[in-house]
């Protein structure tokens, strides 16, 4: 049984993907779930609003139906289940576990890359070879971060893999040799 939020939306994603994998319409899905996290995000009072008690239950039925206007019935039901479980609050959290699945499924990384000095695409897209390679996975989206205090080097960092190639830490380990 989920015990915190992060739970309950991962399993209301993980059931959503599954359904969607099922009548292999994923990407539809993928496609619904994100428009609806952009509304989500740009209107931050809706959830209130449509949970209110103020609102009857009419126009609060006429509010969800036309937020999911265009998206497949198993979304036009979540939403519905959602708002009956008091659970719409949930939906950025739902979509962000759903893009894990999604993910994972399909072989996609998403990796930070961190150096003292951004990175041109060229640079990135050879970063992103080395740690496909590195790990197997299918595609990675690379992000650069910029962090002078690194010195110099990289450092790739993923959910599951940290490869760690910065002097910063490389003169720490010889410091630590040193005095050790």
């Amino acid at each position: 049984m989920a015990t915190n939020l992060k739970d309950i939306a991962d399993q209301y994603a993980k059931a959503i993907f599954e359904l969607s994998s099922e009548q292999d319409n994923v990407e539809d899905t993928r496609k619904d779930l994100d428009t609806l996290k952009v509304v989500f995000e740009n209107n931050p009072n809706f959830v209130t609003i449509v949970s209110s008690n103020d609102i009857n239950s009419e126009a609060r039925d006429g509010l969800l139906t036309t937020l999911t206007t265009g998206a497949s019935e198993a979304i036009q039901n979540l939403v519905k289940l959602l708002a009956y479980n008091n659970r719409l609050n949930l939906l950025t959290q739902i979509v962000t576990s759903f893009e894990d699945y999604y993910n994972d499924a399909h072989g996609i990384v998403n990796v930070v890359a961190t150096t003292a000095v951004a990175l041109d695409e060229t640079r990135l897209d050879k970063l992103a070879a080395v740690f496909a390679s590195k790990t197997g996975a299918k595609h990675v989206n690379l992000t650069n971060n910029v962090d002078e205090s690194i010195i110099g080097g990289v450092i790739l960092q993923s959910q599951s893999t940290l490869i760690d190639g910065s002097l910063q830490t490389k003169i720490a380990k010889m410091k630590a040799q040193l005095l050790g």
